[in-house]
């Protein structure tokens, strides 16, 4: 929900952003996509988060059109980590710091954030 509330406030519609309309719906699509999992698939909390970070990922940076605002999409989720969950983002995020200095900070990194069903 906080993620959702910084992108109402920060985020605004603007004649070249005019997609940047989101809503409930698009909040209850994160919670959706997390229901989609079951508790074997979830073995930990640090999944859990990881899998929350790729539905608020899905749903709301899917739409953002530019490096800038998707930076921005990489702080508030490394923002919202920290406040409500108490985690730190770059242990959470470890596996995908690829050039290796501890910490997730790059678009490239953050984009090796994958869940699917595929192998079912």
């Amino acid at each position: 929900m906080k993620v959702y509330d910084q992108i109402q406030k920060d985020l605004k519609p603007t004649p070249l952003k005019t997609h940047y309309t989101f809503n409930l719906r698009d909040f209850s699509k994160v919670i959706c996509g997390m229901c989609m999992c079951t508790k074997k698939e979830l073995k930990s909390s640090d999944s859990t988060l990881r899998l929350w970070a790729h539905e608020c990922t899905r749903i709301f940076g899917d739409r953002l059109i530019n490096n800038e605002d998707r930076l921005w999409m990489l702080s508030a989720v490394r923002d919202c980590t920290r406040a409500p969950f108490g985690s730190n983002f770059d242990t959470v995020f470890a596996h995908l710091d690829t050039d290796k200095n501890g910490k997730v900070e790059t678009l490239d990194e953050y984009r090796g954030l994958l869940f699917g069903d595929i192998f079912t």
